[in-house]
């Protein structure tokens, strides 16, 4: 630790904190990064001033940053101009989002002013929208011929015979989700035709693939015949996500894989895993970013197939709900961003000896505690300053 206690004072010694705007930092994403930062056996929380935007007052990681402002939702027209201002005001050096939605708003702001201050990691808004629109996903990864779960893109207009060689092809159960949706939020399952035909006169959706064995939701499925409990939670599910650091000169770093056990929808339990194939598909997805002018943390969720073929069925380029446990495994994601984009801050970056695999990272909520005025200035003032 002496080492690191050398670098917390080297950056100290420059009499200025590097300013980080965390974009809807409510979120889960938002306490990760937060989290990353205030690692108990690494806090690097001293060497950055954080500003926190965020559309709902009452969150804690509002009050975690050293000022926050309430922003409309991302999709406001006044979400932008109101983005710009906050810019202006905090001159950040660093901007992080926590959403996919924000990423994509983030990059339009700032592409419309070369005057607007803070770096963001990630490259072109053509490659944002492959991580962001999952049918864009499905067209980017079949141009570079990358596997990825068959998908087709619903509206009323669609044709149903091409709908129906989908539905012979990817055969029952399939999933339906929003073309742009987040945390599993609108994800069904279609058994029949009748539930195709109720998502295909939908906009915003997109039918996909069941990566998985569907003999294993035989019972989980049986059961909505009968008396309904108040949760459910679909058995056995896990998958792989593989987070890779994919640099501004295009350079890719290391491939760390992720074993993700789900509970009750939400990623209870990690675990890294050494697995050569996924780590080298990983790296294949992340030259075809590169070559669509995209970099950042790149991370690419995979389930094998009913044949065993391993699949992308989604992917990010952001921080995500794994950046705070990847930390405590060994890849410090929020260090790697700040040095590669800000290389002159020197910032400190957390190693291990050993590469984690023994780890299992567990999920819990923590509980904090604000003042009602503190809750008021946010509410009604629509910024808050420690």
């Amino acid at each position: 630790m002496e080492s690191f206690k050398s670098d917390m004072n080297k950056v100290k010694n420059k009499n200025e904190r590097i300013r980080i705007l965390i974009v809807s930092v409510g979120s889960l994403v938002g306490q990760n990064i937060l989290d990353a930062l205030e690692f108990s056996e690494f806090n690097r929380r001293g060497l950055v001033h954080i500003t926190g935007t965020n559309s709902l007052s009452l969150t804690a990681n509002n009050f975690r940053c050293d000022e926050c402002y309430k922003v409309p939702l991302t999709a406001s027209s006044d979400y932008a101009p109101i983005m710009a201002e906050i810019l202006q005001k905090v001159q950040p050096d660093l901007i992080l989002t926590a959403r996919d939605a924000d990423t994509a708003a983030m990059k339009k702001v700032m592409n419309k002013s070369d005057t607007l201050p803070g770096k963001l990691p990630f490259g072109s808004l053509r490659s944002i929208m492959y991580a962001l629109d999952k049918w864009q996903s499905y067209l980017f990864c079949k141009n570079h011929g990358l596997p990825i779960a068959e998908t087709f893109s619903t509206h009323p207009d669609a044709d149903l015979k091409n709908l129906k060689e989908f539905v012979e092809k990817v055969d029952y159960p399939m999933i339906a989700k929003p073309q742009e949706g987040f945390a599993s939020k609108g994800v069904f399952f279609v058994r029949n035709w009748d539930e195709v035909l109720h998502f295909k006169n939908q906009d915003g959706y997109i039918l996909q693939e069941y990566l998985g064995k569907p003999a294993e939701l035989h019972s989980y499925f049986d059961s909505f015949n009968k008396p309904r409990p108040l949760f459910t939670e679909v058995p056995g599910i896990s998958h792989h996500t593989c987070h890779v650091p994919v640099f501004h000169n295009g350079e890719i770093g290391e491939v760390f894989c992720l074993e993700n056990h789900h509970h009750y929808g939400a990623v209870m339990r990690l675990q890294r895993v050494k697995n050569s194939e996924l780590e080298e598909l990983a790296r294949t997805f992340a030259k075809a970013f590169v070559a669509e002018g995209g970099y950042g943390p790149l991370s690419i969720q995979f389930r094998p197939d009913k044949n065993g073929v391993e699949k992308a069925q989604e992917m990010n380029l952001r921080t995500t709900g794994s950046t705070y446990p990847r930390l405590m495994m060994g890849q410090d994601e929020i260090g790697y961003i700040i040095n590669n984009l800000l290389p002159s801050a020197d910032f400190p970056i957390y190693k291990r000896d050993d590469p984690g695999y023994d780890t299992v990272i567990t999920k819990t909520l923590y509980s904090y505690s604000v003042s009602k005025d503190q809750l008021s200035a946010l509410e009604d003032d629509g910024y808050w300053k420690s």
